[in-house]
């Protein structure tokens, strides 16, 4: 896969599926640490829940001077936690927690870290306290406004007209499409119904979850802190991906350096464990293809005293020689001082070649007559 482009490629070739991971961006910047670029894309769909409308700001004039708003919008909880993903923000599990001050106060805590692109950690710590009191007295003062001045939601609005009282009243202004839009005024006499039992319908709810609200409103203002989120955005601005880079150790295994340094590491590793053996020396010329050339026939130097061995081919001459001198009957050991050129007074039966007492006593056992080692080979084929 090419890495300068990853994600049009993932979309391409897999057209009909959700992209749930962010997709990254690589780039090797040296042997041992790769940049990634992770890309999260908004989904600005009303019933996406990606993002919820918290209301219209004022963004100049037009031409006669009548002011000009536009719609703004904040990141709601599935953004928030993909771009959370994204940045690998870490929560500190001991200290993500909630805590239950009293009968109606649940007070959510949340602690963060983030790895910068050079290296160091940023960490944060956020809190969000609901208390249920204060929830039910902000109901009161929503729905006190809404049975007034009106419910503008057209789903709201609808569903109010079947239950309670009231009159449709038109906008005074066009909206975008250059209709009128109709709004819903709950009547006098049934607007303490419709304010009393808004206010039970939402307390209802929010007691089941308020522990629930409170952790993730912490997590949420980590978020938002750690990564620097605004509080609104323009459609516009949502329809833009948000980017985050990062940078990772993943070492290069094709560069030679890496190689050697992991093949290294390991080696040590397994010294830690096992203990360190020293180094096998390198392999002798003596045992290269040099030494056993073609020119060399073993059985032309089987007299040659270079090649001598101690060790017999019986095993009770064997025996013999492993006696030690001292279970011998002689008092004194033996002397070993070398008697040169001092014939054995021992000759080969068949060559006529010299021999020594041991090979004269073995052949002599073994054949019946005397041999040398050469023509005991070809004595016994």
């Amino acid at each position: 896969m090419n890495n300068s482009n990853a994600l049009a490629e993932i979309q391409s070739k897999y057209p009909n599926c959700n992209l749930l991971l962010p997709a990254a961006t690589s780039v090797q910047i040296n042997p041992f640490y790769k940049c990634s670029v992770m890309e999260v894309v908004a989904d600005t769909a009303p019933s996406s829940g990606d993002i919820f409308s918290v209301g219209k700001v004022k963004t100049g004039e037009d031409g006669k001077g009548k002011a000009i708003y536009e719609e703004v919008f904040s990141p709601a909880k599935p953004l928030l936690m993909k771009l959370a993903t994204a940045a690998g923000i870490q929560f500190h599990p001991e200290y993500t927690t909630v805590i239950r001050e009293n009968t109606n106060t649940y007070v959510g805590k949340a602690y963060g870290a983030v790895r910068l692109p050079d290296g160091s950690y940023k960490t944060h710590m956020e809190t969000k306290r609901i208390c249920l009191d204060d929830e039910e007295s902000k109901y009161r003062l929503e729905f006190m406004d809404k049975s007034i001045m009106g419910i503008h939601d057209w789903r709201a609005s609808k569903a109010a007209a079947e239950m309670f009282k009231g009159e449709w009243k038109q906008e005074a202004e066009p909206n975008q499409y250059g209709k009128y839009d109709k709004y819903y005024v709950i009547a006098d006499s049934d607007r303490e119904k419709y304010i009393e039992r808004s206010i039970l319908v939402n307390m209802t709810l929010l007691r089941k979850t308020a522990s629930e609200k409170a952790q993730t409103g912490a997590i949420l203002r980590v978020i938002r802190a750690l990564l620097g989120i605004k509080g609104t955005y323009s459609k516009a601005e949502l329809e833009k991906p948000f980017v985050v880079p990062t940078v990772t150790f993943a070492p290069d295994y094709t560069d030679p350096t890496v190689r050697n340094a992991m093949l290294q590491q390991g080696m040590n590793s397994m010294g830690n464990m096992f203990g360190a053996s020293s180094t096998p020396p390198a392999i002798s010329t003596a045992f290269s293809g040099e030494a056993f050339s073609t020119d060399f026939n073993p059985e032309d130097e089987v007299d040659n005293p270079a090649f001598a061995s101690d060790q017999t081919e019986d095993d009770a001459v064997a025996g013999e020689q492993e006696k030690n001198w001292f279970d011998q009957e002689q008092q004194t050991p033996p002397q070993q001082e070398p008697v040169e050129n001092e014939s054995t007074g021992y000759y080969c039966d068949g060559c006529g070649a010299e021999i020594n007492a041991r090979v004269y006593e073995y052949s002599l056992n073994k054949f019946g007559r005397p041999l040398c080692m050469k023509c005991q080979k070809g004595a016994g084929k």
